[in-house]
């Protein structure tokens, strides 16, 4: 996890007693949001149980040069290498120049999820989801109400998936 200063103006003055020279430090909003949507992913496994297979859908932002189809079938295959389903819908949205526009597919993907149809969405990373980070933190609070999560491609090693969630 990173961290990052915090700002002497940012002290609460309770704290200024003490007369500490270390510098305070907390969590980078990345590092942050990363620790919550880990915590929201493991509750939601919790929540499937052992006895159900867990059902997921795909999610590609398909930007320039991004292999639609192939980025899928990489997310179906790691989700399969895990033991888990693939839902037969997939989600791809377009990037586009100018004003970032609204997510329909990255959206209507989550709502999948919220609906119970799967239990969550598998994307390749943070990056692979065009949204702020404060609408990225409401999905997964949106997501975790409903016992759904999402889920990063796993890493391979010597072509076999790595087990470390």
């Amino acid at each position: 996890m990173r961290l990052q200063p915090v700002p002497v103006n940012e002290l609460d003055e309770a704290l200024h007693w003490w007369g500490s020279q270390e510098p305070w430090s907390r969590l980078t909003s990345s590092s942050r949001l990363s620790a919550l949507r880990r915590q929201f992913y493991e509750d939601a496994l919790a929540a499937v149980g052992p006895n159900r297979t867990v059902k997921v859908c795909t999610y590609v932002f398909a930007g320039r040069g991004v292999d639609v189809e192939g980025s899928h079938a990489l997310l179906a295959r790691n989700a399969r290498d895990r033991g888990w389903t693939v839902h037969r819908e997939r989600f791809t949205d377009e990037a586009t120049d100018g004003p970032l526009p609204a997510w329909p597919q990255f959206d209507l993907a989550c709502r999948h999820a919220r609906s119970g149809f799967v239990d969550g969405v598998l994307v390749h990373d943070r990056n692979a989801m065009p949204v702020s980070d404060e609408s990225y933190e409401a999905y997964l609070r949106w997501l975790n109400c409903h016992h759904a999560f999402i889920a990063f491609l796993q890493p391979t090693f010597g072509g076999t998936p790595c087990v470390d969630r």
